[in-house]
């Protein structure tokens, strides 16, 4: 189980997401500051690429915590935007509808705690 917060996704986005991982026995909280990120304290971050600062949260999540693993989310099928957040230092990049391998496979590839509990 990982702890992981949801920053600037729209309610329903947040809430297939957040039930996929709930699902898989992840705890999850939304936060709507990157103050709200900081006093979490989580082991991965989920960011709306949809929201036009997203480049903004994801600077600013690198800058506070260069470990944290970042995943940015859209509904948006925009190579050009996949491209954009993995350079500005996210580590991965997925799109929606969420499937439960999909979020299994991020969180086993971003957090190594998950998939080391996963597997035991």
């Amino acid at each position: 189980m990982a702890r992981i917060v949801l920053l600037g996704l729209p309610d329903d986005l947040a809430g297939s997401l957040g039930w996929v991982l709930r699902d898989q026995a992840h705890q999850v909280r939304l936060a709507f500051s990157l103050q709200d990120v900081r006093c979490d304290n989580p082991e991965v971050a989920f960011v709306s690429g949809d929201n036009p600062e997203f480049s903004h949260y994801l600077a600013s999540l690198r800058a506070s915590d260069p470990y944290l693993p970042v995943v940015v989310v859209t509904r948006l099928p925009d190579n050009s935007r996949w491209l954009d957040a993995l350079e500005a230092g996210a580590r991965d990049y997925c799109g929606a509808p969420f499937e439960h391998a999909q979020m299994r496979w991020i969180m086993d590839t971003v957090c190594p705690r998950s998939a080391q509990r996963a597997a035991a």
